[in-house]
């Protein structure tokens, strides 16, 4: 064990970990922290940059922690890194890294706007893992190793039941999906284990279907599809989406490119504005839940790589990657449209700053950001950012 330091926590960065410098001048990544405490920790890796260190204790206590609501972040649970921090400041916290990392990597100022989710919220997606008798828990902070629960404080209760069910023999991941507003639930076993004691109606393995609402809309999504933590989410980034469409003024007609569409969550609820929607999504399962979707919808559907695709012109794409965003090749996709509106939703802060740059530079204006916590008592954020072309 190396000797002890006390360190001052300068902010709160992408990642969801507190900054700290050395003595000698090396950056420290300290989980559990606030921005201003003065903590004692353990260094656990080095390099000649940076380390990372533990919480050995607070010496200096933020006002804005909090004794963590759920009993199970003192058994070391990871799921909600973020309990530490009272609601306010886990939003102030939220909009500072978005700031920085517009200014980091994009090179550009913005105010970005908050949104939440109703308090009430919860989530109807989660992905757990079980032990080798079987019993669900999510795994520990920067560990693989998992944590027992009887419950979760941030999911629906229906996921609640099915957790405390005991349903797997044998160790491996497991992802529950239910939707409260359809009444349908679902398990599917990553690594193939065994489920027991479920009735007939519960949608098993990949391939199984819950229907989701959201937006006004039902939608089919298998099991092996991705679709947001929950149907309160898929309503605000949709509502988000929408608003930011409307304030432009575009009025109705010509192509949307729903590019990293999935199941056809945008697609589906903006369909009425366009005359025809393109969807481009890798995932097979996806797909095949988007032409059901989208069935009533003048839709094509092209299971592709968006970095693959042969893009057609659009009006309006909106793109929602994975983690690690757009990309060089996403972001060429993206432009040989020639959109004049393209809405970015980005589940990375750092990857949609580097997103944005890369269009701007490529000759869009940067308009609007809101940011949406979507996963509260965690550091994730969705940042949805316009950006607009003139089409001269």
């Amino acid at each position: 064990m190396s000797a002890p330091h006390v360190v001052s926590i300068e902010k709160l960065v992408a990642g969801g970990d507190g900054l700290a410098r050395m003595d000698d001048g090396r950056v420290v990544f300290v989980p559990g922290v606030l921005t201003g405490e003065k903590v004692e920790i353990e260094l656990v890796s080095t390099t000649n940059d940076f380390g990372r260190g533990r919480l050995l204790r607070v010496v200096d206590e933020s006002p804005q922690r909090r004794v963590p609501p759920c009993p199970h972040v003192a058994d070391g649970c990871g799921g909600c890194d973020w309990q530490h921090l009272e609601p306010a400041a886990q939003h102030e916290s939220k909009l500072a890294v978005v700031r920085e990392s517009f200014a980091r990597t994009a090179r550009m100022q913005v105010e970005p706007r908050l949104r939440v989710l109703d308090a009430a919220a919860r989530r109807s997606t989660v992905r757990m893992v079980a032990d080798h008798n079987g019993v669900l828990g999510f795994r520990e902070g920067e560990s693989n190793e998992s944590v027992r629960v009887g419950s979760c404080m941030v999911a629906e209760p229906m996921v609640n039941e099915l957790i405390a069910a005991g349903l797997l023999e044998g160790a491996g991941e497991v992802t529950i999906r239910v939707s409260p507003r359809t009444g349908e639930r679902g398990v599917w076993c990553l690594e193939g284990q065994m489920v027991r004691g479920l009735d007939e109606s519960i949608a098993r393995g990949a391939r199984g279907v819950v229907h989701m609402e959201a937006a006004g809309h039902r939608y089919r999504v298998s099991m092996g599809s991705f679709f947001q933590s929950s149907e309160a989410a898929a309503d605000l980034l949709v509502d988000v989406v929408t608003r930011r469409l409307n304030g432009l003024e575009l009025g109705e007609g010509g192509v949307l490119v729903d590019a990293y569409g999935g199941v056809g969550l945008f697609s589906r609820a903006l369909s009425s504005r366009f005359d025809e929607i393109v969807l481009v999504e890798s995932n097979p399962q996806a797909c095949r839940d988007a032409i059901t979707n989208l069935e009533d919808c003048a839709a094509v559907i092209n299971q592709s790589n968006m970095e693959h695709w042969d893009p057609c012109g659009a009006r309006v794409v909106v793109a929602d990657p994975a983690r690690q965003g757009l990309g060089k090749g996403g972001v060429a996709s993206v432009v040989a449209t020639d959109a004049e509106v393209v809405v970015l939703v980005s589940c990375d802060p750092v990857a949609g700053a580097r997103d944005v740059r890369m269009l701007v530079d490529a000759g869009y204006a940067l308009g609007e950001v809101e940011v949406l916590d979507i996963f509260p008592e965690t550091h994730h954020v969705e940042v949805v950012s316009v950006l607009t072309c003139d089409p001269d």
